[in-house]
């Protein structure tokens, strides 16, 4: 009898860093057998992580959505993303990761949005970008750049390498049609600051605030308005995006792992199981049983 997925593992960035415990940029192939084999087991990194698949195919799921990713294919994923990866064929290509802490992509201002929302903080959880030829060029010389820096750590390396990571996030948010260049008026970029610290607070507090109120409060502005800055800047209410965290983590839950909807209520804050059914089956018309047999049929 195999024994049951009761968790999701975390893997630290340091597992992967050769040279700085703070980012990584390698070869796929540099990286190991290790890294290959743990990518086919479901889990989280707590840190960003860019993949560029330059040559072959895969199938990535990210959380609950399967892709299947060929050449010349960048994907996105962003700290606590459950994913993993089934390499049909020998690939290349270049894994580029990095430590919130060097980036701080959550703490900046409305200039850095278009980052946060269309690469690595988005409705669908994942950003999948296909490259053309003349596209690849300039990605191929910025790749090339950030592995001479780590490389040769020369003065001031982590400085440069900041700049070209930003230079590289930079491309890839204009090919997806969120251009960072647009200086947003003093009102707007207060909007859009406060749109971050509540993203960000119910990614910390999602198992135990889930009303609009509380996070209201914590932001010092009234209910109604944060749901009118959340919808003017995402399109969608702030309630939906509390309720849509929780239903995130729950298919996370019932997706990887053997663990029941009652035992995968308690971990998300429900005092009771059964409202628990009643809540994930308003929003997603299925009950957590239905979602876990439908899912498991897919894979």
């Amino acid at each position: 009898m195999s024994e049951k997925r009761a968790h999701i593992e975390v893997v630290p960035l340091p597992r992967y860093a050769q040279t700085d415990p703070k980012f990584v940029v390698s070869g796929l192939c540099e990286l190991g057998d290790d890294f290959f084999a743990s990518n086919g087991i479901p889990h989280r990194h707590d840190f960003y992580t860019i993949y560029w698949i330059k040559k072959g195919q895969l199938i990535n799921t990210i959380d609950t959505v399967t892709h299947a990713v060929k050449k010349n294919t960048l994907f996105f994923l962003a700290p606590g993303q459950v994913h993993k990866m089934e390499f049909s064929e020998k690939i290349e290509g270049y894994m580029i990761a990095f430590q919130d802490a060097f980036m701080c992509l959550k703490d900046q201002a409305a200039t850095l949005m278009g980052i946060n929302s269309s690469l690595f903080f988005n409705n669908q959880f994942s950003s999948v970008i296909t490259l053309t030829a003349e596209q690849e060029k300039d990605f191929e010389m910025v790749v090339h750049m950030l592995m001479k820096e780590v490389n040769e750590q020369a003065a001031d390396y982590e400085t440069a390498f900041h700049g070209l990571l930003r230079y590289f996030l930079v491309l890839a948010s204009r090919i997806k049609g969120s251009s960072m260049l647009a200086a947003p008026e003093q009102h707007a970029s207060h909007n859009s600051s406060l749109f971050l610290q509540f993203k960000n607070l119910i990614e910390e507090k999602y198992t135990t605030l889930k009303n609009v109120s509380d996070y209201a409060g914590i932001l010092h502005i009234k209910p109604v308005l944060l749901n009118e800055i959340s919808k003017q800047l995402s399109g969608i209410t702030a309630g939906e995006h509390i309720r849509n965290r929780v239903i995130l983590e729950a298919q996370r839950y019932l997706y990887n792992t053997d663990l029941s909807a009652k035992e995968i209520a308690y971990k998300l804050g429900f005092d009771d199981p059964h409202y628990f059914s009643r809540f994930f089956k308003k929003y997603t018309n299925q009950t957590p049983s239905e979602f876990k047999d439908a899912s498991r049929a897919s894979v």
